[in-house]
This record gives C-alpha cells, sequence and structure tokens, in this order.
C-alpha cells in the first residue's frame, strides 16, 4: 500500500535588509512567483497534503488562499499551518516548520513528512523523489538533503511521521534552542538512525534569500524553459539572451531569434518566426506569423500568417487580422486591423477599424484625440489611403474608395469616391530665380 506523504513548505532562515528576498520564495523569476516553482515540485509526488509554515509566506505573490492552487499538480489539499504567538523566539526553519504544523503531525502513526524551504525554486520534482524513495529503503527515522554548507539552514529533510510525532512535545519544550542536531539527538535517543546525503547537483540546491539570487535563479530557470521548448519541437536559437516566461506556451516548429523577451500571459503558434530584439508581452501570435526585429507588442493579437515588423508598436487593445502587413515605424493602439490590409511605412492608427484588403500609405495618421475625448475611425474593406493623409476622427471611409495623398479628410467618404483635401498649388514662375539675385546682390553689398 503506497505511503501518505506530509509536505511542510517553510520559508527558511531567510536575510533581511536591502537586496535581501525576505525569508526566500519571495519575488517573480519568469512570471511567476519563486514559491511557486517548490508547490510544483512538491505536488508532483502526490502528497496527501501540502502545509506552508510560516506567517511570511501568506502574503507572498500567488499564495492567497484563493490563488494556491494554480502553483499546484493534482487534486492537493494546501493548508496554512501557523503557531501564533507559539513561535516567538524561535528562529525560522525547518524545526520551526514542524512546531507550527504539530497538530496536524502527532496524529500521524505512519507514512512520512517531507521538509522543503521555500527558497528552493530550482529543486526538482525528480530530485525530490529519489531522495523520498532513499528515505523509505534507509528505513532511517530521519534523513536529510543536504543543499549547502549549513544542514540546519539549506536542507531538504524527511522523516518517519510516528518517530517524529513520539518526539515533537519534547522538541516543543526546547523552545528557541531547538535546530535540527536537537531533534536528530532526540530521535537517536529512541534508537532511530539519521542519514545525510549531499544534492547531487549543486544549481538545485541555490537558494533565493537576495534580490541577486533571483538572477542567478532566473538563469537556470530560463535555460530549462529553452530545453523543455526544444523537446517540443522549438527552436531557440541562443537561450542565454532569450527571456520566454515559464508559463508561456510556444507551438512546434517556431524559431525564437536572440534577444527575444515574451512575457505574461502570452501564446505563440505553430511555425512562427520571432526576430531579434523584439518585446511581446501579454500577448497571443497564431500560426505561421512573422515578427521582425525590435517590435513591441503589448496587450495585442496577431493572427495567422500576419506579418509585423520591423521597429512596429502594437498598443493594448490592437488585433492585427490573418494575412495582414504591418511595417516599419506604424504604431497602432485600440486598433482592429483587417485580414489582407497593409500598413507598410511611417504611420498612427489609433481607435481604429480597418476592413479586409486596404491600402494605407506612408506616413497616414488617424487624428484621434481632440484634447479631451478619442474617436473613432472607420476605414471599410477595399479602400486606399494615399501617402501623407490625415484621417481627423470621427470620420468614415466608405469601401472602395480612394483618398488622394496629402489630404486632410474631416467628413466621411462616401463608397467608391475619390477625396481630397490639399490646399489649391500655386506656382510663381521666376520667383527662386529672382530671390538668388536679390541674395547675391546683398552679399555683394557688404563686401
Amino acid at each position: 500500500m503506497k505511503r501518505t506523504l506530509i509536505v511542510l513548505v517553510h520559508r527558511g532562515n531567510g536575510e533581511a535588509g536591502p537586496g535581501s528576498a525576505r525569508g526566500g520564495g519571495l519575488g517573480m523569476i519568469l512570471g511567476r512567483p519563486a514559491l511557486s516553482y517548490v508547490l510544483d515540485s512538491v505536488s508532483r509526488l502526490k502528497p496527501r497534503s501540502i502545509v506552508l509554515c510560516g506567517r511570511a509566506l501568506s502574503a507572498l505573490p500567488g499564495t492567497g488562499r484563493g490563488g494556491l492552487k494554480t502553483a499546484v499538480s493534482g487534486n492537493v489539499r494546501v493548508s496554512f499551518g501557523f503557531s501564533g504567538g507559539r513561535a516567538a523566539g524561535r528562529r525560522a526553519g525547518t524545526v520551526s516548520a514542524l512546531l507550527d504544523a504539530a497538530p496536524r503531525l502527532r496524529s500521524r502513526a505512519s507514512g512520512d513528512v517531507l521538509a522543503v524551504p521555500a527558497d528552493r525554486p530550482l529543486v526538482l520534482a525528480g530530485t525530490l523523489r529519489g531522495f523520498l524513495s532513499a528515505h523509505r529503503r534507509s528505513g532511517c527515522a530521519m534523513s536529510v538533503l543536504s543543499c549547502g554548507p549549513d544542514p540546519e539552514r539549506d536542507a531538504v529533510v524527511a522523516f518517519r511521521a510516528g518517530e517524529l510525532a513520539a518526539v515533537l512535545p519534547r522538541l516543543a519544550r526546547a523552545g528557541s534552542r531547538a535546530g535540527l542536531s536537537h531533534l536528530a539527538a532526540l530521535l537517536a535517543a529512541r534508537d532511530g538512525r539519521v542519514g545525510v546525503t549531499e544534492i547531487a547537483d549543486p544549481d538545485e540546491g541555490r537558494s533565493v534569500r537576495k534580490l541577486a539570487d533571483l538572477a542567478r535563479a532566473a538563469g537556470v530557470l530560463r535555460l530549462r524553459k529553452s530545453e523543455s521548448l526544444a523537446r517540443g519541437g522549438v527552436v531557440v536559437l541562443d537561450p542565454a539572451t532569450t527571456w520566454i516566461d515559464w508559463d508561456v506556451p510556444v507551438g512546434a516548429g517556431t524559431v525564437v531569434y536572440p534577444s527575444v523577451v515574451i512575457e505574461g500571459p502570452s501564446r505563440v503558434g505553430r511555425d512562427c518566426r520571432i526576430h531579434p530584439h523584439v518585446h511581446i508581452a501579454s500577448s497571443s501570435l497564431g500560426n505561421r506569423v512573422k515578427v521582425l526585429g525590435a517590435t513591441v507588442i503589448d496587450d495585442s493579437r496577431v493572427e495567422d500568417d500576419a506579418q509585423v515588423g520591423p521597429f512596429s508598436r502594437l498598443r493594448p487593445g490592437t488585433v492585427v487580422r490573418a494575412g495582414s502587413r504591418v511595417g516599419n515605424f506604424v504604431e497602432m493602439k485600440n486598433t482592429v486591423f483587417g485580414p489582407r490590409s497593409k500598413a507598410q511605412h511611417l504611420s498612427y492608427l489609433g481607435d481604429s477599424v480597418v476592413e479586409e484588403g486596404v491600402n494605407v500609405g506612408a506616413g497616414t495618421i488617424t487624428c484621434n484625440y481632440d484634447g479631451v475625448r478619442k474617436s473613432r475611425t472607420h476605414i471599410e474593406a477595399g479602400a486606399f489611403i494615399g501617402s501623407g493623409t490625415e484621417l481627423v476622427a470621427p470620420v468614415r471611409i466608405g469601401k472602395g474608395a480612394y483618398v488622394a495623398a496629402g489630404s486632410t479628410i474631416t467628413r466621411d467618404v462616401a463608397p467608391g469616391s475619390l477625396a481630397f483635401g490639399r490646399a489649391r498649388q500655386v506656382e510663381k514662375p521666376g520667383w527662386a530665380l529672382e530671390r538668388m539675385k536679390k541674395i547675391r546682390g546683398k552679399s555683394s553689398s557688404r563686401k
């Protein structure tokens, strides 16, 4: 019969002060709270329950009672273990966590208890599983997986629940003097054996106690993310310069070039090409999308077979429909850009609806803000907007209409019409020649 397992996740012996991660587990790494990586690893052991020990953990990002389930795998019960004032004077760590959870542990006559510091986001489920199996085979009352130079501070510890429950009352009476060595002595006095091993991969044992530790942990997790994507058929050309948040899915066949950042609740489809220095935040890309260099896509959606960039910026609320082209130095905000439409150069489209098959010429601007309110521009299917056009919203350009280059359009344009709003061109023959003569004459008189 499978032995039951209770996992205690505790805040460890954190450091305080400038640059501190305030007890470990605090901070975001690749878009997730550092603590969530620990919870994910321990939940894969399929424990009976996970108990978070220490009030500090309840305030960490993503650990509110309503949000905990997003960080664990499977149907695992997660709870908080607080000891109230009884923890006063005790340092944080394994022993403090055991005393916090004592009411849950005293009734356990069988099974195992695993204590894991919250400041170990890099420890893998496979490592914990192997350690727990070795502990069970050894028959030890207590097994220590040392993750650093100080076992009191850096260890993952496994216990046989019945033997641990028997010494908890004496451990509680020891108060602030209690540590792992004291607990080991109590178990040894009952003829319980204690085993110690070192973690095989030092990276997994790294703690996150200071803000500088977050960067080091992120480096390891970025490589793991790239390796995971590679197993799914994604090509990450330079993992060392690429940042892809842990929960971002990327479809097979996609190629990610160096110096790309993809973060937030983003999604990337199949067979995409994401070129250097692209920043994608909280956005989705369909299949076969090409994003050229130095493009920023924020809270937007790019549909199948579209191309964006280089040097484009999609601001929140923008949808680039299938097969469209958004080119050099084009900015869009809160705009729906229709299928197979093109805006290739130096344009701004804000608060707009652009229907299918529209050509937006270079230098086109939608004048959407009058200093008080934003107004909409609607360009119907098949319209042609000439270069250097200003569309003063609210305005509607009808289906198949043409707007001549250099126009300022302030009224709706009927479908199929030609609209132009230029000032009348005036030409004065010989004016430039006469002007140059006058300039030369003044220069001669000064000499």
